[in-house]
């Protein structure tokens, strides 16, 4: 059974999205779960969400082309369905193209339908508007599922654990801020990211994920939501986090660590399964993709970091938040 509504973690961001939440009425019947997760579920098992993607927030247009960005956008709104385990459908797409003719908005559009039929989605519409700023695109998806996996549901006693490796979309992001062209594999990182649709449907397929998120805003910030949802703590054990070696040897060890725990945009899943219940070995061959325990839930709340000296203290911030610190 879905909540209705699913508790945010903590930060700036999610603060804001409370203090909207706290003013709404009530759900209509045929919302099944409203805010709060990385996507809505309507009656039917319609999974729906929507991503927005700013110039200069979450991308520059130095960096990609205008082409990629379009791709870009519509990957990282089809993560939130991976998050919930749902298969993709139909993307809407909105763009406000700046004046003066500098973006090539068939290029833009070129990606979008591009990255969505590569998905077995449809481009079923959208908004051309122009923008007397940057260039904005806001992608809804939707999705269908008839067990759409949520944030909440993880226990005390439950395993951590991640897809793929953490840290390279975050170090692409770095080296081009410092003025350099990121390695081609950080870049696709960045670039293309995959959402994890195909090991999503096949983990809920067996009833694995006990909650389950995507991980757009960094570990620490995401098991967050995961522990807030699930009214417990999350553990993470800092020596198992599955950091990217290509980040490694571009930034060092150091760096690398703090990219996998903080970066963001690295798009793989985050979930927590019951002791016993997942086969890393077995998975990871089936699956064509690495999966890693990184921790455990325990009674309380928030995120603790345990060293591989087994001290252990409270993650001392989040991950990237739209109105933090580290947000602007």
């Amino acid at each position: 059974m879905l909540p209705r509504t699913v508790p945010l973690g903590a930060g700036g961001e999610f603060d804001a999205i409370r203090r909207f939440l706290s003013s709404s009425g009530p759900l209509h019947a045929a919302v099944a779960m409203g805010a709060g997760d990385d996507a809505s579920v309507l009656e039917g098992g319609w999974v729906v969400s929507t991503d927005l993607t700013v110039e200069d927030v979450h991308f520059r247009r130095t960096w990609i082309s205008d082409e990629e960005i379009g791709g870009r956008a519509v990957l990282a709104a089809l993560s939130d369905l991976a998050a919930m385990a749902a298969r993709p459908v139909a993307v809407l797409a909105s763009v406000a193209v700046p004046r003066g003719g500098r973006v090539d908005v068939d290029a833009v559009m070129t990606g979008v339908r591009g990255a969505t039929e590569a998905r077995g989605a449809s481009l079923v519409g959208g908004d051309l508007s122009r923008s007397p700023g940057p260039l904005v695109l806001d992608v809804v998806v939707v999705g269908r599922s008839e067990s759409p996996c949520s944030r909440a549901g993880s226990r005390a006693g439950d395993q951590i654990w991640v897809t793929g490796t953490l840290g390279a979309s975050a170090a692409a992001v770095t080296i081009w801020e410092g003025g350099e062209e990121p390695p081609a594999g950080l870049r696709d990182a960045y670039v293309r990211p995959s959402p994890r649709i195909p090991e999503a449907l096949d983990l809920a397929a067996n009833g694995v994920p006990r909650g389950m998120i995507d991980l757009s805003d960094g570990l620490v910030g995401d098991v967050g939501h995961l522990a807030a949802a699930g009214g417990v703590r999350a553990v993470v054990e800092v020596d198992r986090i599955p950091v990217s070696e290509a980040v490694v040897e571009r930034l060092g060890h150091a760096v690398a660590l703090e990219m996998a725990l903080h970066g963001g945009e690295d798009y793989e899943l985050c979930f927590t399964a019951a002791a016993g219940s997942l086969d890393p070995v077995a998975w990871t061959a089936a699956a064509g993709v690495r999966v890693t325990r990184v921790g455990r839930m325990e009674e309380g709340s928030g995120v603790d970091l345990r060293t591989p000296d087994g001290e252990v203290r409270e993650a001392d911030r989040g991950g990237f938040d739209h109105f933090g610190s580290h947000g602007g």
